[in-house]
C-alpha cells in the first residue's frame, strides 16, 4: 500500500500516459523493426512494470506475451544483481519458456529504469521470430520429445550493457537463426521500443517527481486490486468447469503413439473476493512440443481474464493477481516437468488454456443479476491453418516464416450481438494477419483466395464471427515449401459455444492439385470429395502444381440457436455468411427464393420447423410453451432456484432436480458426432473419438449448454447449481 496521497486528476493522467507509453513503445518496434511478423500481424506486446517487476500497463495486440513479464524481471532481480549488475542503459533478453517467455520463438527484452540512482521502473517487449534455431523451421518441431530437440532457451543475458548493444552476445544470439536479419531488426525495434519507454517515462519523473510517479503506480496496484475484489464480491459464489482437447503422440512404454489425445480441464471456484483456476485434473504431459510451460499457462489465464471478466475496469495485471490463485498439477500438459518441450505450446494447449477460462468466465458472468451481459463465447482458436513455413526463396535463398493467415477466425457471441466476423483471437486484440501481397511480394506463394467461410460461426441466439478459407500456392520457385502446422481442431471443434450456443465450426487443411477450383464456388464438402484429406505431419509439404486450402474457425455460440431473430438470419443468408441449407439445420429458419431469386423469408414454416426440432430434442413430446417468468434465484440464463429446494428451467418454469443435484444428469441429452455442421471433419483419423454433447430442458427443448468431448468421457458437472456459499434451499 502507498502512504504517499496522490491527486485523482494526476492518477488518471499518469494512468493513462503509461498506456500512451506502452502503445508509442509498440509503434516503435514495428516501424524499426521491419520484420513482416512485427510491422503487418503485429505479433508482439509492449509492458511497464514497477522497480519489482509487477505489470501496471500493457500494450493491446499480443496481451499473452506481456503479463508473465514479471517473472523474468524477478529472476534477473534475484540472480543479477551483482554479477553482472543492473545498471542505467542495460537490457536483458530471453526466450526461456520455463522462466517468462511463452515459447522459445517469442523473444523477449526488459530494461530497467533509473531515476539518477534509484531504479524505479522497468520497460518490457517481446516479437515472435520467424526463426530462432532449431531443428524445425520457425523454432517449431512437432516431433520433438524433449527441449532438446527445441530450439535451445536462452536464459536472461544482458544484451544491451549500459546503452551499447554487446557484439558477443548478439552475435551468439543472431547465430542460432536461421533469419539472422530479420531477427537483427526485430532487436534493434525491441531496443529502440524500451529507450524510448524509458525516456518517456523520466519526463513523467521530471514533471511529476519520482516518488510521486512510483506512488502513483502503487496506487494503481491498490485501486485497481480494489476495484476488480468489489467486482468478484458483486458476482455469485461457484464452481464452473470446462474441457478442451488437443492431440498429439503420447509415449506409452517404450513406443510413441501418434495422434493420442490430451485434455486441459479447468474448474474454476469464485468465492468471496478471490478466484481459484485449478488446472490438476488436465493430462499427463505429452513428449514435447505441445506442453505449456507455467509462463504460457499465467499468460492465457490472465488473457482470457483481462478481456472477459474485466470489462470497464484498468488492464492493471499486477492488481488482479492479487486476488487470483493458480492451482496445477507438475508433469500435466499445462504444468510440465523439464526437459519437456514447449515450442509449439502457443497454438496448441495454450489456446485450449484460454478456451476454458473463457467458458468458465462467461458461465460465472451468466449466474449474475447484475453481469450477466457480460458473458461472452469464446473466440477462435489456432487451428491447423496457424503455422511456420520455409522453403527456398525466388532468389535461391532459404527463408523461414510465420504466416498468421489463422488470425482471421470468428469472435465470440454476447447476449446482445453476434460475434465479429473474421476478427481473430480475443486476446490477441491488436494483431492481424499479414497482407496477402506482402506474404506474396516476400515469399514464393501465390494466394488463388481468402475469403469468409459460410456456416462457419457457431450458431446460437446470437451467433459467433464466421471463419475463412485460404488457398495459394508456391510460385516463381523449384522446391516445394515445408509446412509445420500446428495440427489442432481437426477432428473436433476447438472454439466452444456458451449457455446453449454451439461450437464454431473445426479448421480445415488440405493439399490439393492446382487443377482444383478453390474460387467463390466450391466449399469443403466438395472439395473433400475431390482431395485426399489428411491431418498433417512434420513431413507435409506443398509442391509444385499443388495448392494448400486451409480455414480457420467461427466463434463460438450464444444461447439457443432456435431462439435467433429469423430477421437475423435472413440478413446473415444475404451477406452470404449462412447458407439456406444451414439456416434450417442450425437456426430452423426457412428461407424461399422470388422471382427475381432474393432470399425472402417464410415465417410459417420457419414457426412450424422450430416446434418439429423442440419436438424431435424432446423425443417426440410436445415441448412446454416459452412464457415462463422467473420468480427464483438465478443460477444462470437458462435456471434458477425456486422454492422448494428445485431448480426450474427458466424459460418454461419446468422442475429440473433439486438445488445440488447434478442437473446435467437430469438434462436430455443428444450426442452428434464432432462433424454434425462440417462434413470435412470426418476425413481426419480419430475424429471418431469425439462427439457433441446437446442438452435440453425435458420440458420445453431449450438447448441450454452444449460441450464437446470424448466419446468415453463422463458427463461434465459445468456448473453446480450449488454454490459453495449458497447450500442452503432456495429463496
Amino acid at each position: 500500500m502507498s502512504d504517499k496521497r496522490i491527486d485523482p486528476i494526476d492518477l488518471e493522467i499518469i494512468r493513462h500516459r503509461l498506456e500512451a507509453i506502452n502503445a508509442d513503445a509498440a509503434e516503435t518496434l514495428a516501424r524499426v523493426s521491419g520484420s513482416a511478423i512485427a510491422s503487418e500481424a503485429s505479433d508482439l506486446n509492449t509492458t511497464l512494470m514497477t522497480a519489482q517487476g509487477t505489470v501496471i500497463s500493457t500494450s493491446k495486440f499480443i496481451i499473452v506475451q506481456s503479463t508473465s513479464l514479471n517473472l523474468i524481471v524477478a529472476d534477473i532481480l534475484q540472480k543479477y544483481g551483482e554479477n553482472p549488475g543492473i545498471h542505467p542503459g542495460d537490457q536483458f533478453m530471453t526466450n526461456d519458456p520455463y522462466l517468462g517467455s511463452l515459447h522459445q520463438p517469442d523473444v523477449s527484452l526488459v530494461a530497467p529504469i533509473f531515476h539518477g540512482d534509484r531504479l524505479i521502473a522497468w520497460s518490457g517487449c517481446t516479437v515472435h521470430e520467424a526463426d530462432v534455431g532449431g531443428p524445425g523451421g520457425g523454432g517449431i518441431n512437432y516431433g520433438a520429445r524433449s527441449i532438446f530437440e527445441e530450439p535451445t532457451p536462452i536464459p536472461p543475458v544482458k544484451i544491451v550493457e549500459r546503452g551499447t548493444i554487446r557484439n558477443d552476445i548478439e552475435r551468439d544470439y543472431l547465430l542460432r537463426s536461421r533469419t539472422p536479419d530479420l531477427n537483427g531488426l526485430d532487436l534493434l525495434g525491441q531496443i529502440a521500443a524500451n529507450r524510448g519507454s524509458t525516456e518517456r517515462v523520466l519526463e513523467l519523473a521530471a514533471r511529476y517527481g519520482a516518488d510521486t510517479l512510483v506512488a502513483a503506480m502503487n496506487h494503481l496496484l491498490d485501486s485497481t486490486e480494489a476495484a476488480f475484489k468489489r467486482r468478484l464480491r458483486e458476482l455469485p459464489d461457484g464452481i464452473w468447469r470446462e474441457t478442451s482437447y488437443l492431440e498429439h503422440e503420447r509415449r506409452i512404454g517404450d513406443a510413441y503413439v501418434p495422434n493420442q489425445t490430451y485434455g486441459v480441464r479447468l474448474a474454476l471456484t469464485k468465492q468471496g473476493e478471490s478466484l481459484e483456476l485449478d488446472f490438476s485434473a488436465s493430462d499427463d504431459e505429452a513428449p514435447g512440443a505441445i506442453n505449456a510451460g507455467y509462463p504460457s499457462l499465467v499468460n492465457f489465464a490472465m488473457g482470457g481474464i483481462l478481456i472477459h471478466l474485466c470489462q470497464g475496469l484498468p488492464w492493471v495485471p499486477g492488481a488482479i493477481w492479487r486476488s487470483i490463485r493458480i492451482k496445477t498439477r507438475p508433469g500435466s500438459v499445462v504444468s510440465p516437468k523439464w526437459p519437456a518441450g514447449l515450442a509449439m505450446s502457443t497454438g496448441t494447449s495454450s489456446q485450449s488454456i484460454r478456451n476454458v477460462v473463457s467458458a468458465c468466465i462467461a458461465r460465472m458472468l451468466d449466474a449474475s443479476e447484475t453481469y450477466n451481459d457480460k458473458a461472452m463465447a469464446s473466440s477462435q482458436s489456432t487451428g491447423a491453418e496457424g503455422m511456420s513455413i520455409s522453403g527456398v526463396n525466388t532468389d535461391g535463398r532459404p527463408f523461414n516464416t510465420l504466416f498468421l493467415d489463422a488470425l482471421t477466425g470468428g469472435g465470440g457471441a454476447t447476449p446482445t450481438r453476434d460475434g465479429a466476423d473474421v476478427s481473430g483471437t480475443s486476446t490477441s486484440t491488436g494483431a492481424t494477419p499479414s497482407n496477402l501481397e506482402t506474404n506474396e511480394q516476400y515469399y514464393p506463394v501465390l494466394y488463388v483466395s481468402r475469403r469468409e467461410l459460410p456456416d462457419s460461426a457457431g450458431p446460437g441466439r446470437f451467433r459467433g464471427g464466421v471463419g475463412t478459407m485460404h488457398a495459394y500456392r508456391p510460385h516463381r520457385t523449384e522446391a516445394p515449401i515445408l509446412l509445420m502446422s500446428m495440427a489442432q481442431g481437426l477432428q473436433h471443434p476447438c472454439t466452444l459455444g456458451v449457455l446453449g450456443g454451439d461450437p464454431g465450426v473445426p479448421s480445415g487443411f488440405a493439399v490439393a492439385g492446382s487443377n482444383i477450383p478453390v474460387g467463390p464456388a466450391p466449399q469443403w464438402e466438395e472439395l473433400a470429395n475431390l482431395v485426399p484429406v489428411k491431418t498433417p505431419t512434420p513431413q507435409t509439404k506443398v509442391g509444385l502444381g499443388e495448392t494448400l486450402i486451409t480455414s480457420s474457425q467461427g466463434g463460438g455460440g450464444l444461447g439457443d440457436p432456435l431462439m435467433r431473430d429469423p430477421k437475423a438470419v435472413l440478413e446473415d443468408a444475404i451477406e452470404g455468411l449462412v447458407s439456406v441449407a444451414g439456416a434450417a439445420r442450425d437456426y430452423g429458419v426457412v428461407l424461399q427464393a422470388d422471382a427475381k431469386k432474393a432470399w425472402l423469408l417464410d415465417d410459417n414454416a420457419t414457426a412450424a420447423l422450430r416446434v418439429r426440432k423442440r419436438r424431435e430434442r424432446l423425443g417426440g413430446r410436445e415441448p412446454k410453451p416459452l412464457a415462463y417468468q422467473r420468480t427464483g434465484r438465478r443460477l444462470s440464463s437458462h435456471f434458477e432456484a425456486v422454492a422448494g429446494n428445485a431448480v426450474a428451467c427458466a424459460n418454461c418454469g419446468h422442475h429440473v432436480c433439486k438445488v445440488g443435484d447434478a442437473i446435467y444428469d437430469h438434462l436430455t441429452l443428444h450426442v452428434a458426432p464432432p462433424g454434425e455442421r462440417f462434413p470435412l471433419t470426418q476425413h481426419y483419423d480419430g475424429s471418431d473419438r469425439f462427439c457433441i454433447r446437446h442438452f435440453y430442458c425435458p420440458g420445453c427443448g431449450t438447448q441450454v449448454d452444449v460441450h464437446v468431448a470424448r466419446t468415453d468421457d463422463p458427463l461434465l458437472a459445468a456448473m453446480e447449481t450449488a454454490p459453495p456459499t449458497h447450500l442452503a434451499a432456495a429463496e
